[in-house]
Order: C-alpha cells, then structure tokens, then sequence
C-alpha cells in the first residue's frame, strides 16, 4: 500500500502467482472447507488418544479436542456460507509457492530427528530461499547459516536450551 488506499498492482510475470487451477468460487471455498474438516477429523483422532481430564483440571488433550472441533465447525460453516452464495467468480487453487512452502513443511518431521534442529531448519530456510524466493544457493546458504547461529545464539546461549543435535551429527561426533 501506497498511503492512499491503493494496492500496489501484482507481479505479472511471476510464476508462483500463477495458480494450477482455476475453479468457481463455491467449489473452491467448499474444497478448502474439506480440507480443514479433514484436517480437524485427523487432528480429533490424535487429540482424543490423550487424557482429556475434566472442566475443573484439564488434561493434556483438552485444548486440542476442543481446537479439532472447532475447527471441524468452522470449516462446515465455510462451506455451508459459500455454498449459498455463487457470484460465479473464479479463484486460484495449487499456487506454485503455497505448494512448494507446504511440501517443505512436510519434510521438516521426518528430519528433525536425523538431521537435528539446526540442520534441518537451515535446510528448509535454504530451500524456500531458493525455491520461493529466487535467490542463489550461495546467498541462501549464507543466510540459512546466519539463521542457525542466530538459533543457537537465542536458544542455546540466550535461553540455556540444547536443541537436538541429530543421529547424523552424534554419530560423526560432533
């Protein structure tokens, strides 16, 4: 924004801008309703394995139960709401970027343990770096490294926390 009110005109040639698909906007906002309904059934499944405790001492699944339903209502309302209502405008679905963000994120758990906290975080800020952002490999390399001594600089010397070093790293010793 420019001060007046105006929006600033989009990037043209940008090809994360660009969506995969274009679809009306009452399947659209019905199909991103799923997806947060199934979200929030999957969530629920996980959230009820943990003790939920009782109005007066909460258990440790209490919050997350009522998150999952809240979530699960919020998305029924989204897509009841939309569904009512077509203007028979179109929207973007599987923007290159929210694809390419998502898809790193997934791949944060699985190397969390393997890689550590500081590996795999500097991968993933290395990734989207590249990836979203356009930069070189060398500059987003700089960069993931000045984030993980930034982590370790608050976590490790700030707030006397130790990350999880990785089995990779134990296992060469460092």
């Amino acid at each position: 924004m420019n001060g007046d009110g105006d929006q600033a005109t989009p990037v043209q040639d940008d090809a994360g801008a660009a969506p995969f698909v274009a679809v009306g906007r009452r399947w659209g906002a019905v199909a991103t309703a799923a997806v947060l309904a199934a979200a929030g059934v999957v969530l629920l499944s996980q959230a009820t394995l943990l003790d939920l405790g009782s109005l007066s001492l909460p258990g440790p699944g209490f919050v997350p139960v009522a998150l999952s339903l809240a979530l699960i209502l919020l998305a029924g309302i989204i897509a009841v709401r939309d569904w009512q209502g077509d203007d028979g405008a179109a929207v973007g679905l599987g923007y290159r970027d929210v694809v390419i963000v998502f898809a790193a994120m997934l791949a944060v758990p699985p190397l969390f343990e393997p890689l550590g906290a500081y590996l795999t975080l500097g991968l993933f800020a290395a990734v989207l770096l590249v990836l979203v952002a356009r930069t070189s490999v060398a500059v987003a390399v700089a960069a993931a490294a000045l984030g993980m001594a930034g982590c370790w600089g608050f976590f490790g010397v700030g707030l006397g926390l130790q990350l999880p070093a990785g089995a990779i790293l134990e296992r060469i010793g460092l």
